[in-house]
């Protein structure tokens, strides 16, 4: 039953192009602060987001790397039982120099992302999970553990 959780879990993460991310706020202590952002999911199990460091979100990730990432099947979106995923990691800001590679791919699934590559205030982060809350429908509901997703 787990397995299939994390077979569902990273199906749906891979189909998914947006997400909720939320960082924790500067201007507001305490507070989290959420955004709409394009999430790329990477073969090492992690994710990459492409985001400006003139963005809210990215001086919160300078401040404090915690995050989570809420992730929504937009094939179910108006049902209260539709599947979603949050991740729970940290971010790490990778050099343009050594994510071209991530950005290209970035690029090709993200057409408008193009005009963010020529631009030098974009970077991706990469974010490692440590723990998934999947919910895969009504009374599928799962902690999955970084050990069990990046098996």
């Amino acid at each position: 039953m787990r397995k299939q959780a994390i077979e569902e879990a990273k199906a749906l993460l891979d189909n998914s192009e947006i997400g909720v991310l939320s960082t924790h706020s500067n201007n507001m202590k305490g507070y989290p602060f959420g955004s709409m952002v394009q999430l790329l999911s990477l073969d090492n199990g992690n994710l990459a987001l492409f985001i400006s460091d003139l963005a809210q979100h990215t001086k919160n990730l300078n401040q404090d790397p915690r995050l989570s990432i809420t992730v929504l099947d937009k094939q179910q979106l108006g049902t209260a039982n539709a599947p979603r995923i949050t991740l729970v990691g940290n971010a790490q800001q990778l050099k343009r120099s050594d994510s071209s590679d991530i950005i290209t791919a970035f690029c090709d699934k993200f057409i408008d992302a193009q005009q963010y590559a020529e631009l030098g205030d974009f970077h991706i982060w990469e974010i490692e999970i440590e723990r998934i809350r999947f919910i895969g429908g009504f009374g599928k509901i799962f902690w999955l553990e970084k050990a069990e997703w990046y098996a």
